[in-house]
């Protein structure tokens, strides 16, 4: 079994979504970036783009974001906050 993570994906009006996941992809200003479990600590930038993740039966789901946002990974938690 894969190894999973807690993501929290927040809009200023809405928590669009939280779960366990295995992994994340996501639109970084330097270009996409991607975070497993127990990643490093990291805080980035977010651009537009689509942000893809797969929960640990192998489903994907991608989100298309039109706004700029923040991502925070710290203990083996990663939370994205959109504009």
């Amino acid at each position: 079994m894969d190894k999973s993570f807690q993501i929290g994906i927040y809009s200023s009006d809405k928590i669009i979504y939280e779960g366990q996941v295995v992994s994340l992809v996501v639109p970084s200003e330097s270009g996409y970036l991607g975070v497993l479990a127990l990643h490093a600590p990291l805080v980035a930038k977010l651009r537009p783009g689509i942000i893809t993740f797969k929960d640990s039966s192998g489903k994907a789901t991608t989100i298309n974001v039109s706004q700029l946002g923040y991502i925070e990974v710290l203990h083996n938690k990663a939370t994205i906050l959109l504009n």
